[in-house]
């Protein structure tokens, strides 16, 4: 099963530059051809036509030109062969030194190598348009957005006609194309694209600022003036070679760090190109938000992993949820997202909105990942290390079927305008059933692809009796997008803030298989900031001594001591600011007993200290001198 999905941009818009003379545009949002014609070349019926992607990019608005490789009414991959041709663009009162054909095209992330040619051509006969050399052909190497830049000067003084031809390809998904443009360019003009800088920071941090720009001018670029602004400005003149069209990246080299824990709104700006004023200076700007933290917070990667009882790709999915849970237990938190099978919730694969299956959201900021043992071990070492603002834990009681999660946030930074709520996922493991549909679709049955995890040794599909399915999703506290009003809009340092939530079992799950899975959730971004897993059967365990812990001598330099626990078995774990293991203990404490620890040996600097019991994890900042 493949659908549209939605792919979630940067916080800049995508819109290519500005011209001095648009001559040509149009960008489908009236929902009809308006003048366009198409041309069903090899017969099967099938054709391009204007129909809303905006839930594929909304850079397309609610009309774009598609063509289909995949028939998703009947499931089956097709061969277009599909051309769409403009009305008649007159460039023969054109009087700019220079001419550009625009567009922006994009496909499916995770079936993209879509086929198409452009062509330009005085005449809109589709033979004679197809027996022409096209002005620009290729297949699409990935599915991001792109924004396409043709050079058609040559074309000033004559009437054309603008072509896309979506061809020799098959069983891929779709191939978009909108916004088309035929405009003069300002010789010197930039587009500040995307920016990237850390999110949050240490105190005494260097953090560099990279920006992502565009030449939309008509000369080569030599040398920018980039400028980012505290209430101080940092503006500089950098050497970057950039052709006309092409998209790179330029570092500040004046880096963000901050000695106090503070908010900050950057304004981004360019100033000018090769030593002159830009020319259209409205998409140079941006805004860029960074904080930093009193302490690290210890972070935990939140994997959703979206599958189906049908899906006979996705007991690989399965196999390297395993992994993760059994490699990396400290760090990793999974939940199964399934789709049109018995253990589906609706709101939770409709919030997920998975492009194919198996496939993958990380933190909800990496979207429709392909979803394997290594993609998820090299998603969890790219997020793991991220410096997190807040850590989570929780405590409760369990009454019965009835369950009390009081969750809580505790924040190492400040913010005047938080926008952040607190969700829980329920999950649950060891998940059976007897219909039908827990039946599991296995394409690695027989070994024919390769071994998985003994599912090359199980029947196609594996009968329901032998299933067990773990990491289910079961329920969301809050709902996808997390509880309204759960985290106040002024946070300052060490600030704790709590919600309670309330669950009841259904009679037909086992509590001590499930979890909770504490969130917390951007709203700007959507992006899940840090994550924490909480077995539902302990939290009457009530662990706030956990949350209190001590740690001395802080500075340290031979041993730590660490007091203030309750008797029980725990994990000790030391991981340095880029989240690699330094040491790690398992013990078992009696209550108001002191744990030595020795940490000679170690290298100084800051490191933090996470201790792990049954119920949850908590994590403090040490410094080794």
């Amino acid at each position: 099963m493949k659908k549209i999905t939605l792919l979630i941009g940067l916080f800049f818009t995508s819109l290519i530059g500005y011209s001095q003379t648009t001559y040509y545009s149009e960008d489908f949002n009236a929902g009809a051809l308006n003048g366009w014609t198409t041309s069903d070349l090899n017969s099967d019926g099938l054709q391009w036509s204007v129909l809303n992607a905006s839930s594929i990019n909304t850079t397309f608005g609610s009309g774009s030109l598609l063509s289909f490789s995949y028939d998703d009414a009947a499931q089956i991959g097709v061969t277009p062969d599909n051309l769409v041709t403009s009305p008649a663009i007159n460039l023969s009162t054109v009087t700019d030194a220079n001419l550009y054909l625009f567009f922006d095209q994009i496909t499916n992330g995770s079936w993209p190598a879509e086929h198409y040619a452009v062509y330009v051509t005085t005449s809109n006969d589709p033979a004679a348009i197809t027996a022409s050399t096209p002005v620009y052909e290729t297949t699409v190497a990935n599915g991001t957005l792109a924004n396409r830049f043709l050079n058609l000067t040559s074309y000033i003084g004559q009437t054309v006609f603008v072509s896309f031809r979506h061809f020799e390809c098959f069983d891929n998904y779709f191939l978009v194309i909108d916004n088309v443009k035929v405009k003069s360019l300002a010789a010197n003009d930039v587009q500040l694209v995307s920016a990237k800088l850390n999110r949050y920071s240490l105190l005494n941090t260097n953090n560099t600022l990279t920006l992502t720009v565009k030449n939309t001018g008509s000369n080569p670029i030599t040398n920018l003036t980039i400028n980012w602004n505290d209430g101080i400005d940092h503006s500089v003149t950098v050497n970057k070679n950039l052709a006309v069209g092409a998209t790179s990246t330029v570092n500040h080299p004046t880096t963000v760090s901050y000695g106090t824990v503070v908010e900050k709104n950057l304004a981004l700006s360019i100033t000018a190109v090769n030593g002159n004023a830009d020319a259209v200076p409205t998409n140079n700007v941006g805004v860029a938000k960074f904080n930093t933290v009193s302490q690290a917070s210890f972070k935990k990667v939140f994997f959703e992993e979206g599958t189906g009882t049908w899906c006979g790709w996705c007991p690989r999915g399965s196999i390297a949820m395993s992994y993760m849970d059994t490699t990396y237990p400290n760090e990793f938190v999974g939940v199964a997202v399934h789709n049109q099978d018995p253990m589906m919730l609706t709101e939770y694969d409709g919030g997920a909105d998975f492009s194919g299956f198996p496939g993958m959201n990380v933190d909800r900021v990496v979207k429709g990942a392909d979803v394997s043992q290594s993609t998820m071990v090299s998603n969890l070492n790219a997020r793991k290390t991220l410096t997190t603002p807040v850590s989570l834990n929780a405590t409760g009681a369990v009454n019965g079927s009835q369950i009390t999660i009081n969750a809580n946030a505790t924040f190492r930074t400040i913010f005047s305008a938080a926008n952040y709520r607190l969700g829980v996922v329920i999950t649950e493991d060891g998940v059976t059933g007897t219909a039908t549909g827990y039946r599991q679709t296995n394409y690695y049955s027989g070994g024919a692809n390769g071994v998985m995890g003994g599912y090359e040794l199980l029947a196609n599909p594996v009968p329901a009796a032998q299933m067990t399915y773990n990491h289910v999703g079961r329920a969301l506290l809050g709902g996808y997008a997390g509880q309204e009003n759960s985290i106040p809009s002024t946070i300052s340092d060490g600030q704790t803030a709590s919600y309670t939530f309330n669950y009841t079992v259904p009679t037909t799950s086992n509590v001590n298989n499930m979890h909770a899975v504490l969130i917390l959730i951007d709203q700007t971004t959507g992006e899940v900031v840090n994550s924490q897993l909480v077995e539902l059967a302990t939290l009457a365990l009530n662990d706030s001594q956990l949350t209190t812990f001590d740690i001395y001598p802080n500075p340290a330099s031979d041993q730590i001591n660490i007091a203030n626990l309750i008797g029980g078995s725990y994990t000790i774990t030391i991981f340095d600011m880029l989240g690699r293991t330094i040491l790690s203990a398992k013990k078992e404490i009696l209550d108001n007993e002191t744990l030595l620890l020795p940490i000679k040996g170690v290298s100084k600097g800051e490191y933090i200290v996470n201790i792990a019991s049954e119920i949850s994890s908590y994590s403090k900042h040490l410094l080794v001198k």
